[in-house]
């Protein structure tokens, strides 16, 4: 998710780039509303109303095309969530406000974070998929460990503080806010969520 911080997917795209942005824009919601797995070239074209032959122009293979949605997917949570908080924040504050911009960044693109079920899809499945969702997702955990640090170094976080071990407890925070959400055991503005990750911040502080 941080290889792709530098640029918006539109800045500067040429015409044929504008084309695969949109296309992908499709294989995400069709994606998120099904499963990854689900998606094919020929299920897309259907989706899309774009033939099969000018999707493999731009993808070559099933295999290829559900890389680029993952990675697209990387691209507009970089634009929504790491690009919209300053890195010159106080570390707890900008933990804080990037944790509030995960919670719900795939509305508006996708009908829940692909990054959840694919990665339960693929587990099992080794291969240029997989590879390409456990490096966005290790990237992302990686960028949350490293500001963890910043805020041990600062001594907002007490100096016992473990970062591994507090960015897992954020990240199961996030994991349950989701599926509770789905089973409608959350509300729409993440009461739970909100109350876990305070007492959370409250345990790492001094």
């Amino acid at each position: 998710m941080l290889d792709t911080i530098k640029q918006s997917p539109d800045t500067g795209a040429s015409k044929a780039e504008q084309t695969r942005q949109h296309i992908l824009s499709e294989a995400l919601f069709l994606a998120t509303s099904r499963s990854l797995n689900d998606v094919t070239i020929g299920k897309l074209a259907k989706a899309s109303g774009l033939s099969k032959s000018g999707l493999y122009a731009h993808f070559g293979s099933k295999e290829n095309l559900q890389v680029s949605i993952v990675n697209y997917a990387a691209e507009l949570f970089a634009e929504k969530v790491i690009r919209e908080v300053s890195a010159q924040m106080e570390p707890v504050a900008r933990i804080t406000a990037l944790a509030y911009r995960w919670i719900n960044w795939y509305e508006g693109c996708g009908t829940k974070c692909l990054f959840m079920g694919a990665t339960v899809e693929f587990s099992d499945k080794p291969g240029p998929v997989q590879d390409a969702l456990f490096r966005q997702i290790k990237r992302w955990i990686s960028y949350l460990e490293n500001i963890a640090e910043q805020a041990i170094s600062d001594k907002s976080f007490r100096s016992d503080s473990n970062c591994q071990q507090f960015v897992y407890e954020l990240y199961s925070l996030f994991l349950g806010s989701q599926k509770y959400h789905w089973m409608g055991k959350e509300s729409s503005d993440r009461e739970l969520f909100t109350t876990g990750f305070n007492r959370l911040i409250k345990h790492y502080s001094h």
